[in-house]
């Protein structure tokens, strides 16, 4: 599954949305959310340094608040969640 987002300047504080509801089977549930920042394009010594809190699970959605970056450089969200 994935999906793309909008930009986020450096200079905001957003969440990030990720619905899994296409992919779960009735009845099933998400218990954890593990977020990772990768960088796609430039460079970032430290890209996990703009997550903001742990994911937060609402039913299927899960959701990542993510502040700051660096000017210039493409940040891939990986969601993992059981």
């Amino acid at each position: 599954m994935s999906g793309v987002f909008s930009y986020k300047l450096t200079t905001e504080n957003e969440l990030f949305t990720f619905d899994f509801s296409p992919i779960l089977k009735s009845g099933e549930t998400i218990s954890t959310a593990a977020c990772t920042i990768e960088v796609k394009d430039g460079e970032d010594p430290n890209p996990n340094s703009i997550k903001v809190g742990s994911p937060a699970i609402n039913g299927a959605l899960v959701v990542q608040r993510i502040s700051g970056g660096i000017n210039g450089v493409t940040y891939r969200l990986v969601m993992t969640v059981t």
